[in-house]
């Protein structure tokens, strides 16, 4: 396993489908924001973690902008801080850059995190950004605007994902660089960084994605030794409700209609379909890596790291419609409104 992140074994069959390659003419300006239109709808978006670039798509108009920012290096996360807008955490680069989906180019801003502590994930809790920092064992505060400050909260034990909701946040733990740390989730006082409660899970969290529909926290832990839990939280009462073995190494869920999707790059390549009953629904065989995932609509976007490709599959039939070229290891993926 790499320093930041195990990478998936490549995909066992690659769809024979021609490659979408357009290619606006906006998107090699790296240097500054360019203010030439990009196409209308929704977008999106993916880092891609060996090439230090992002990749936006438009499904409104079937256009793919390879290239459309640079990051710094290594980046981790990805999320949309607000409409129209996505922000991208580097971990080698320890800086949480801004972008905005209506121009190609440069960031908008930049947000520095202190050098050398492995910025690893982040989450919103509607103001304020909080961003685990896996070297120097603390989490960051700051919020998604230019010249923004960042306060320091030390926690210790390898802080791996993150999860903001209300008045808390719940960072989960993993096992490296300290092998002593086994897993579980610190709770902290979204105001004050104080540490408030614990929460026993499984070894080794990767990562955690709070779902407002419902209310609850997914914490997915793997060892990456075919020991995969998907673990559901009340972020209320701080309790684990239900657990989801889907052995294998679970990603990070996403939601489509009432299941969740998870994908198996490392083993499998399967994406698991699970409740909050804690039932595992089934495994579909996508023939693929799937790594990071992203809903739009009936359209599942899947991640290959390995193949540097994104496949769209229909969710309701569970079929492969269409494959895009990537940058070099795509990862972790956003839906964007505009």
């Amino acid at each position: 396993m790499g320093e930041l992140h195990r990478v998936p074994k490549p995909g066992k069959f690659l769809l024979s489908i021609a490659l979408l390659t357009a290619l606006l003419a906006a998107c090699n300006n790296p240097a500054e924001p360019d203010p030439q239109p990009t196409p209308p709808g929704r977008v999106v978006a993916w880092f891609n973690g060996l090439s230090n670039t992002v990749d936006l798509y438009f499904p409104r108009s079937d256009s793919l902008v390879t290239m459309a920012y640079i990051t710094g290096d290594v980046p981790s996360d990805i999320l949309s801080p607000e409409d129209g807008r996505i922000a991208v955490l580097s971990s080698f680069g320890a800086t949480v850059q801004v972008f905005d989906i209506d121009m190609t180019g440069g960031d908008v801003f930049t947000i520095d995190l202190p050098s050398g502590s492995n910025p690893y994930s982040m989450s919103l809790d509607g103001i304020n950004l909080w961003v685990t920092l896996l070297n120097t064992g603390q989490v960051a505060r700051t919020s998604p605007a230019a010249g923004a400050s960042v306060e320091l909260y030390y926690i210790g034990g390898n802080p791996t994902s993150i999860a903001a909701v209300g008045d808390l946040v719940l960072v989960g733990h993993g096992t490296w660089p300290d092998s002593t740390v086994r897993g579980g989730i610190t709770v902290l006082n979204a105001s004050t960084g104080e540490i408030l409660d614990s929460i026993p899970t499984p070894d080794n969290v990767t990562s955690m994605r709070y779902f407002p529909e419902t209310g609850m926290v997914h914490a997915v832990t793997t060892t990456y030794t075919g020991d995969g839990m998907i673990s559901i939280i009340n972020p209320v009462s701080l309790q684990i409700m239900a657990q989801v073995p889907t052995g294998g190494a679970p990603s990070a869920p996403v939601m489509a209609g009432s299941v969740f999707a998870s994908g198996d790059g490392f083993f499998s390549g399967g994406i698991f379909v699970y409740d909050e009953t804690g039932s595992l629904l089934s495994t579909w065989d996508t023939g693929v890596s799937p790594g990071g995932l992203g809903l739009s609509g009936d359209t599942l976007y899947i991640a290959d790291f390995g193949a540097d490709r994104i496949y769209l599959a229909d969710w309701t039939s569970r079929t492969m419609l269409d494959t895009l070229v990537s940058g070099d290891g795509p990862q972790g993926m956003v839906v964007v409104e505009r």
